[in-house]
């Protein structure tokens, strides 16, 4: 099958990608931009991921940011709670024994612990953050970001810089939470929110491809990069089609298609992982080396690729092909 051709890009346009980077404020105006005027994010399922992976097709971090607005979002919609103003993220990460814990008295909340790979500082306004009561048991806040403490020395790589992921410390006092015990983990819209994030790395993917393609035409591509430029733009198909099959099976079912969503976020890492490795055999280092916003969209790209632990569901996919598989012949 021929992969189809691209769609237009929607949102910026793919020559604003340096100056979306260029500094803080301006990935400030972008996500508020994308963010806040380019919404609502609760609706169909399937508009919400191809407005995501359109906008990660100009930058990554711009994607990721406005994905995590998005998720909120529809945590919130969830809820039946209404969003204050401005930007939104989620910080929910519990990484190397990191969390918030969350204390009641007086009528109010004490919420104080450390989050790693917050992400947003400097950029968004607030972040929904599960609050740990026991180990167990779980509330959700909606917390200012002024109430936070960012340690902007824990990011020391260049990747995915512009998404402002530190970890921060939290020490504040909160009103009721969102939604009952446990909300935040126990809702269907949790595996969902996965797929969100696909879509994303999907027009990363995307965004690679066309990198790469743009720069061949300036010169008499060989025989060996156009087959590689071929595999890539079927790498591409992949993963779009694999987020859009999930997003089918999700609206096909009553339950939570847990499986669906777990390929489909395999598949797409898969096809990340791949594009990466003949991206660079295509441009060689004289590409890599000479062309800064493709040697950035791959740094970012391999590091938001590793937030999937492939490596455990291959595991399990493994064990059930043993148990499950039927012997031939």
């Amino acid at each position: 099958m021929t992969p189809p051709a691209a769609p237009a890009a929607e949102g910026p346009e793919p020559g604003t990608a340096d100056r979306i980077r260029s500094s803080i404020e301006a990935m400030t105006a972008a996500v508020r931009a994308a963010a806040v005027e380019g919404g609502p994010w609760t609706g169909d399922l399937g508009e919400v991921t191809h407005r995501l992976r359109e906008l990660a097709r100009v930058d990554l971090c711009l994607g990721r940011l406005v994905e995590g607005h998005a998720d909120a979002v529809r945590i919130l919609d969830q809820a039946d709670e209404k969003p204050a103003s401005g930007v939104y993220g989620v910080w929910a990460s519990r990484s190397v024994g990191t969390g918030v814990r969350a204390v009641r008295g007086a009528g109010r909340w004490r919420l104080q612990g450390q989050v790693r790979f917050a992400s947003g500082i400097d950029l968004i306004d607030r972040a929904l953050v599960p609050g740990w009561v026991d180990e167990d048991t779980h509330l959700l806040f909606d917390v200012p970001l002024g109430e936070v403490q960012p340690d902007r020395r824990t990011w020391r790589t260049s990747a995915m810089d512009a998404s402002r992921s530190f970890t921060v410390k939290v020490d504040t006092v909160a009103d009721d939470p969102i939604g009952p015990e446990n909300f935040y983990l126990a809702r269907p819209g949790f595996v969902v929110g996965g797929l969100q994030v696909a879509a994303v790395w999907a027009g990363g993917v995307a965004g690679v491809v066309e990198l790469v393609a743009t720069g061949l035409r300036d010169f008499r591509p060989g025989a060996h990069q156009l087959r590689r430029l071929g595999a890539m733009e079927q790498a591409s198909w992949t993963a779009e089609t694999a987020v859009a099959h999930a997003v089918r099976r999700i609206a096909e079912t009553s339950t939570v298609p847990v499986a669906d969503i777990t390929a489909a976020r395999s598949a797409v890492v898969a096809a990340g992982e791949q594009v990466i490795d003949e991206a660079g055999r295509i441009v060689g280092p004289g590409g890599l080396s000479s062309h800064a916003r493709l040697a950035r969209t791959l740094a970012d790209l391999g590091i938001y690729l590793r937030q999937h632990h492939v490596d455990l569901i291959y595991e399990a996919l493994g064990r059930e092909a043993l148990q499950h598989r039927q012997v031939l012949g």
